[in-house]
């Protein structure tokens, strides 16, 4: 009995050891976990954050692109000719002196007075010197040889300068004019003052050229 007891807790004992070292090697080997990478958290933001905008993106409606409108281009369209404006001016005829219409005299000798400068009456300040100027035109049938005509001083106030007898510079033939002029001064009291002078050919004397000033 004895013997049998011993035989038994032999065997026990060698199941249990055998066990023991069969059980380890059966049960699966644990699974390793996963190494914790920092930068994960960030990725996954982000990762997060586009998929929230494709989504908001889908559900927003398009952003309208706008087109310009393009403005109407004027057709150019035909612009007439002006018409043309036609003026009709009436010319008012004004002779100067040199075109007055001349007179005609059946006298050898004769004048037509066609300016006087200054005009009769005229106002001059005392004392001063001015040029008595007139324009004549033989009217007559002879002309007037420089050689044998002058103009001379013939009555009233002294108002010339120097000699009372002038030569013609040049001829006058019939139809043509001349200019007389005669250096004067006006008087040093006031009132009025007037001279003549008259033109002489051969002994031929004519063509009364007078002047009146007003001396203030």
């Amino acid at each position: 009995m004895r013997r049998r007891s011993t035989k038994l807790f032999f065997i026990a004992t060698s199941t249990v050891l055998m066990l023991a070292c069969v059980i380890p090697s059966l049960a699966p080997a644990p699974t390793p976990l996963p190494t914790f990478d920092p930068n994960s958290i960030g990725t996954a933001i982000v990762e997060t954050a586009n998929a929230a905008a494709r989504q908001t993106a889908r559900v927003l409606p398009p952003t309208l692109t706008p087109t310009p409108t393009l403005l109407p281009t004027k057709t150019p369209t035909d612009t007439p000719p002006p018409t043309a404006t036609f003026y009709f001016v009436v010319a008012t005829i004004t002779l100067p002196p040199t075109q007055i219409p001349l007179g005609t005299s059946d006298k050898p000798y004769d004048c037509q007075i066609l300016s006087r400068t200054p005009q009769n009456d005229s106002v001059v300040a005392k004392s001063s010197v001015f040029e008595a100027r007139w324009l004549v035109a033989n009217i007559g049938k002879s002309g007037w040889d420089a050689n044998n005509a002058d103009y001379r001083y013939a009555g009233g106030s002294r108002l010339h300068q120097g000699g009372v007898v002038r030569d013609f510079e040049a001829s006058v033939s019939p139809g043509s004019t001349i200019e007389i002029v005669v250096n004067m001064q006006s008087p040093a009291d006031a009132g009025t003052y007037s001279t003549t002078w008259k033109i002489n050919v051969g002994k031929n004397e004519f063509c009364t050229m007078d002047l009146t000033i007003i001396v203030q």
